[in-house]
């Protein structure tokens, strides 16, 4: 389906606050880096700007709010500028997203259905969060009571010594995360081994996806089981003993990747980490659609006396990063305005800040990306120490653009 946008705009003049639409050419398009599958318009005068971005179909939010605001930023270049989504239909944490976006760039969502009449329609401000937008968050995370009532005695028999195993390694800095049919044991967020439910029975094996080296993969793959001594077999135990010594030398002489590096830095610092955020809690629920929480697994929980408090690594592209954590802030805000408390925590308050953890290097670009917010202070920016892969995050504190902690 083509959809001749220029002519739904002009038919609709009231909709918009301009007229005198002109397409964006596809090779100015691709020298932005604008995402090539949704339509781009712009009109206006040199003191205010205004864009459309369109999409057709159905399509991934961050990708479409990031679309909107790169366009917004190449067409106002300083200048007052408003963005026009338009599409079929708008989650409810899109939707709170765009409500976030202000200051010299601003935004409307507008819905477009072919066959009604009118087939546009601007979505005012105050509509953005009524009643019926209400975050799904999916299931919690089962706790071991759970397990318990899933598995027959001899299997949760097993599952305890397996743990017991498991908790012996914490000091390696070992931890277990439970899903709903299963649990994995993680270096950081490396997953090294997996019990997984399977009917009646369960599978124990270690995990090497974490590599790309197929004889490293061959060498380590091996099944777990409880023999008759009431132990984990040998060959399973000695393999995950290969796997961590592995992952600590990477670490040690500098090979591992540095998003995995930062996982461990933030999970088990004991200095800065600890005073100012608190203790480290496991994500606390399985999102019903990973579009409603972008990148669950890129977000770090704490729990300092009764608050919640939520970490976001940049090692790269950090717009697209911020607007990530657009939308992550958009549906705890969509939660927690419609239950107590936070998902699987309604003991605990969220402060409602996502800490923003940047390298230096990309400090710039980060405070362009808080000038199109409207409330930046949401997102507080923490540089790292330029030698944090060795030292950790020592003096960090000292790096603060903005420090809101204890708000």
């Amino acid at each position: 389906m083509n959809i001749k946008w220029k002519e739904l705009w002009d038919a609709n003049p009231d909709i918009f606050s301009v007229s005198g639409w002109e397409e964006c050419p596809e090779e100015v398009r691709k020298g932005w880096h604008l995402p090539s599958q949704f339509d781009y318009f712009s009109a206006g005068d040199i003191s205010f700007r205004v864009g459309i971005i369109a999409a057709q179909g159905v399509y991934r939010e961050e990708d479409f709010l990031l679309g909107g605001i790169l366009w917004g930023r190449h067409l106002g270049n300083g200048s007052r500028t408003l963005i026009y989504y338009v599409a079929k239909e708008f989650s409810p944490v899109f939707l709170g997203a765009v409500s976030q976006i202000g200051g010299m760039l601003f935004a409307r969502a507008v819905f477009w259905r072919e066959k009604l009449t009118p087939n546009l329609y601007v979505l005012a401000e105050k509509d953005y969060d009524k009643g019926f937008f209400r975050l799904d968050t999916g299931e919690l995370h089962p706790g071991w009571e759970h397990w318990q009532r899933e598995l027959n005695p001899v299997a949760w028999n097993h599952l305890t010594v397996i743990n017991r195993y498991f908790q012996s390694l914490a000091k390696r800095r070992v931890r277990a995360v439970s899903e709903k049919n299963k649990i994995t044991y993680c270096w950081g967020n490396i997953q090294i081994a997996e019990f997984k439910k399977k009917g009646n029975k369960f599978e124990l094996s270690t995990k090497v996806k974490w590599t790309r080296n197929k004889n490293i993969a061959s060498k380590f793959l091996k099944l777990g089981w409880v023999d008759f001594s009431g132990n984990l077999n040998d060959e399973f135990c000695r393999a995950i003993n290969g796997i961590l010594e592995l992952l600590e030398n990477m670490e040690i002489n500098g090979s591992l990747d540095s998003r995995e590096l930062l996982d461990l830095k933030i999970i088990y610092d004991r200095e800065f980490i600890p005073q100012y955020f608190g203790k480290y809690l496991e994500v606390p629920w399985y999102p019903k659609d990973f579009s409603d929480l972008i990148e669950s697994r890129q977000l770090y929980f704490f729990q300092q006396d009764q608050s919640i408090r939520i970490i976001k690594p940049v090692l790269e592209k950090p717009s697209l990063k911020v607007v990530q954590t657009l939308l992550a802030f958009s549906a705890f805000e969509s939660y927690t305005k419609h239950h107590q408390g936070f998902p699987g925590y309604p003991q605990l308050e969220w402060n409602h800040k996502i800490f923003l953890f940047c390298e230096a290097d990309y400090m710039e670009e980060l405070r362009l990306c808080q000038s199109w917010l409207k409330q930046p202070d949401n997102y507080p920016l923490i540089i790292m120490p330029k030698e944090w892969r060795t030292e950790g995050f020592k003096g960090v504190k000292d790096n603060f653009i903005a420090f809101g902690i204890d708000a």
